[in-house]
């Protein structure tokens, strides 16, 4: 069993990496940190045109922050509350996304997906279920 304040601090600071993740992403994507991902994304995509892959990468990080904000949200309101209504919602928040981006990555041949969004659940679901029983108040 994982404390609450714990898995609150845990998931909050998953949020905020979130956030100044995707704040940081359209300036990432012309850096050389981001010539491996590039790489791959041209291996599934080879007549694809690198610019406009930067573009559509960039301009995703806005929604990642934005995700990233609403999150900490719903955790700090899930955590007060701890209802398993508000459980679920976090619950079905993180599967909706790594689910729905992971299935439709690899179908598209962007198997780096598969692992980093792996890695996100697993450090989302983990305190998660680890708390899931302290969620019982109504």
């Amino acid at each position: 069993m994982m404390s609450i304040l714990l898995a609150r601090r845990w998931l909050q600071t998953l949020a905020v990496i979130h956030i100044i993740g995707g704040l940081l992403l359209p300036v990432m994507v012309y850096t050389s940190l981001a010539t491996p991902y590039f790489t791959h994304l041209k291996s599934a995509f080879p007549d694809s045109n690198p610019e406009s892959l930067r573009f559509l990468i960039g301009v995703f990080g806005p929604t990642v922050a934005s995700w990233g904000l609403l999150f900490f949200y719903a955790i700090g309101k899930a955590f007060e509350s701890r209802t398993m209504k508000d459980w679920w919602f976090l619950i079905s928040a993180v599967l909706i996304w790594s689910v729905i981006d992971t299935v439709f990555s690899i179908a598209n041949n962007v198997f780096a997906h598969f692992y980093l969004n792996g890695l996100v659940l697993v450090l989302f679901m983990v305190p998660l279920l680890l708390t899931r029983k302290q969620f019982n108040h109504t």
